[in-house]
């Protein structure tokens, strides 16, 4: 069976050596990020390919990652959405569509932007992210 994990790792290289341990521990076929802080796709992670999409500011925050063991058939779909959002389609006993979506808690997300954004992942799809329970889309305030 394969095993999928979603992290909110607050910063993907000062958290690197956990995100290892991680994988060591569970050899997961996914791992979806938030909160990676990346301004660039230039990382690396042995046996895992890197898919990833950065928040739009001048400096490094928020952003989501999929991490997609090498020997597991991938591609990364391309999303029409503001959302920290990026998926691919991976090849497990049939071919899912994984998703890994940050919604920060200061900001208002909008019904339309979450339909809009499952409207585009082919079924059967999965998301995994950092939803924020507390935000006021979910109804707290």
């Amino acid at each position: 069976m394969a095993t999928f994990i979603s992290w909110n790792c607050r910063g993907f290289m000062n958290k690197s050596s956990e995100l290892k341990d991680i994988i060591n521990k569970h050899n997961p076929a996914c791992i979806a990020l938030q909160e990676t802080y990346l301004k660039t796709d230039k990382h690396y992670i042995r046996n895992y390919e890197i898919f990833s999409k950065h928040h739009i500011q001048d400096r490094a925050s928020g952003g989501v990652a999929l991490l997609v063991a090498s020997h597991i058939p991938s591609m990364s779909l391309n999303l029409n959405t503001n959302l920290q959002a990026v998926a691919i389609r991976i090849q497990m006993q049939s071919l899912v569509t994984v998703c890994s979506l940050y919604l920060p808690p200061s900001e208002r997300i909008s019904q339309t932007d979450l339909n809009n954004l499952i409207s585009q992942l082919p079924s059967p799809f999965i998301i995994l992210g950092d939803l924020n329970g507390n935000s006021p889309f979910w109804g707290q305030y």
